[in-house]
């Protein structure tokens, strides 16, 4: 499954003065639609793995093993970070993605503010988590937080002063993000057989 993030076009004369745009609204909520959809197709790996909680949970796993081949062992491990917080995470970073896509059409500053000081909180909580079983995946994991987190910032940043150019870099952020997210949810589908 192939996700298109329109990223903003590169600017060569200075920006006209910060006001309420649609073309703003539209690409902070495709890039937050595409993200949503991402994640969610991780969530569908495993739908009895509860995820009720708001809150991100630390991911779990079993002890780490450098391999990169799906042996049972593996595959076991990779259950074990889905089942022992990993899925709650997802979804958590999903809702919270939605909150942000909601309060960017039509713009709703003081909504962007709060849903981004709440993604921000709960990327934090996951970095805080433990890592993926093999170290491709888990890296690719660290840089997908760490670009939401980017975003997330950014859009915090772009609600309090009305600022396009840090709504541009949300965006650019997010893009990053989501194929690192990507990348991260095709191992779990190869690995976990989904």
């Amino acid at each position: 499954m192939s996700y298109e993030i329109t990223p903003p076009m590169p600017a060569f004369e200075p920006p006209p003065p910060p006001k309420k745009s649609r073309t703003n609204a539209i690409i902070i909520g495709s890039a937050v639609a595409a993200i949503t959809a991402i994640i969610g197709v991780g969530v569908t790996i495993n739908s009895s793995s509860g995820g009720g909680s708001h809150k991100a949970e630390p991911a779990a796993s079993g002890p780490a093993s450098p391999t990169s081949t799906a042996s049972p062992d593996i595959a076991q491990q990779f259950a074990d970070w889905r089942d022992g917080g990993g899925i709650k995470t997802l979804n958590t970073l999903s809702k919270d993605l939605s909150a942000v896509s909601k309060a960017s059409d039509p713009v709703d500053l003081d909504g962007l503010r709060d849903s981004c000081s709440t993604l921000t909180a709960d990327v934090e909580a996951a970095q805080d988590g433990d890592p993926f079983p093999d170290p491709a995946t888990d890296k690719r994991w660290n840089f997908a937080l760490e670009h939401l987190a980017n975003s997330a910032t950014a859009c915090t940043t772009g609600a309090v002063g009305n600022d396009q150019a840090s709504f541009d870099l949300m965006a650019s952020e997010m893009d990053i993000g989501i194929k690192h997210l990507n990348a991260v949810n095709e191992r779990l589908d190869e690995v976990l057989g989904s």
